[in-house]
């Protein structure tokens, strides 16, 4: 019952305060922080340049074609110029020449798996950043949220100090309290009135920080809604999205094998050209003609370099597997931790609401007594103080316990 009661003022509270009129919740602004995010559409545009990529690696199965011309005259003499027999004087051609690689299908199919590994590398990083977005978003709303609640509450405080006052000071003209009790009380209610001013210029703080992450331009006094955040759920070990790099690596290393025993096979090209090909331009008409031919390729020797490029990509797949290992025994550990810290959050909660009903008691009690005149007013003041700082532990116990749940949701983001 206590806890509805302090629900139900702080909801009066919040409807009652002035020049906060915009209610918004967390979806608002991670909604807005995905949409205006440079980074995620950077990587988005990236994707699509990977697809239209693809249309280039199959072009290059096609035949190329290109022109080829060429003017060249070599003067010569009995005592000045090149040997005839080398250069025919000059040589002049216009021809149209076409060439493809035979028997690409691997290489060509090497290039489009490599070229799928990027487009899944950038989308890993899409989901890595959206997940990274939107963990910070949800963490600046839960800190916004907290200073809201704070200052929620301590309004309702205020109003319940200023209702005091009022009795006290007929109390004081009484004779039943002196007026050092008065200005006592008097004391609290404005110094609860500068933590209310404090509060406040720290929430707008929040609100700007939030705006300007998600990159929204706006000036108005928002109302948080209260975050709704649920524990993603797992069975068995999780997969965590940020070790999927690692396993992706380890698909490229298997791919650049591939790509470094493909450069070694035998290659066989066919070519063919057609046009005019003459050494004296002034009958080029009688020397049109065409030709067609097929080359092959066979590496011999390289100077081991074959075998020094797979043992850096062995060397590659060992550091590859061990930054896998480690890391994944790290947030093993920071999964444990989190879910550990989360139920001890929660046990001092439950605590803290015992700990509520027992002062929630002793303030309707006391302000009896003060209302009879047979306590003093400092003790009236202690218990006040008292249940001020309960109720704040409660609000951060609560705030402590969605921010461990957004960060076990961003170590098992999908």
């Amino acid at each position: 019952m206590v806890i509805r009661k302090l629900i139900f003022l702080i909801i009066i509270s919040g409807l009652s305060l002035a020049g906060f009129s915009q209610s918004r919740d967390l979806n608002y602004y991670l909604i807005a922080g995905l949409q205006n995010s440079p980074l995620i559409n950077d990587l988005k545009n990236q994707v699509h340049s990977a697809s239209l990529d693809s249309i280039i690696i199959a072009a290059q199965r096609k035949p190329r074609v290109e022109g080829r011309s060429e003017l060249l005259y070599s003067p010569y003499n009995d005592h000045f110029g090149y040997d005839e027999v080398v250069t025919n004087g000059g040589n002049y051609q216009a021809v149209a020449y076409v060439s493809q690689d035979l028997f690409a299908s691997r290489k060509t199919g090497n290039k489009y798996q490599a070229l799928n590994y990027d487009k899944e590398g950038l989308n890993l990083s899409i989901k890595l950043s959206s997940a990274e977005l939107t963990k910070t978003i949800t963490d600046i709303y839960i800190e916004s949220f907290s200073v809201y609640s704070e200052l929620l509450f301590n309004i309702t405080l205020l109003d319940l100090l200023k209702n005091e006052n009022l009795v006290v000071s007929r109390f004081v003209e009484n004779g039943i309290y002196s007026q050092a009790d008065y200005l006592s009380l008097l004391v609290e209610t404005k110094g609860q009135e500068i933590i209310i001013t404090q509060l406040k210029n720290q929430y707008r703080k929040y609100i700007m920080s939030l705006n300007e992450l998600c990159g929204i331009v706006d000036t108005s006094e928002i109302k948080l809604q209260m975050p709704v955040i649920e524990l993603q759920g797992t069975t068995g070990i999780p997969d965590y999205l940020v070790l999927r790099q690692y396993s992706l690596d380890s698909l490229r290393i298997i791919n650049e094998k591939e790509a470094l025993a493909l450069r070694y096979k035998p290659s066989v090209n066919w070519f063919a050209d057609a046009g005019i090909l003459t050494s004296n331009p002034s009958n080029f008409y009688m020397h049109t003609g065409a030709s067609a031919g097929v080359s092959l390729t066979i590496p011999i020797y390289d100077g081991n370099q074959k075998r020094i490029e797979e043992n850096k990509l062995s060397l590659k797949e060992d550091s590859r597997s061990h930054y896998l290992d480690s890391k994944k025994k790290e947030y093993d550990q920071i999964y444990i931790g989190l879910n550990s810290e989360l139920e001890g959050i929660k046990k001092v909660r439950n605590g803290l609401e015992s700990q509520l009903a027992l002062s929630d008691q002793l303030v309707k009690s006391l302000r009896v007594q003060l209302e009879s005149g047979i306590i003093k007013m400092q003790d009236y003041i202690a218990a006040i103080k008292n249940y001020r700082n309960i109720n704040r532990y409660i609000i951060l116990s609560d705030i402590d316990i969605l921010r461990v749940k957004n960060e076990i949701n961003y170590i098992l983001a999908r």
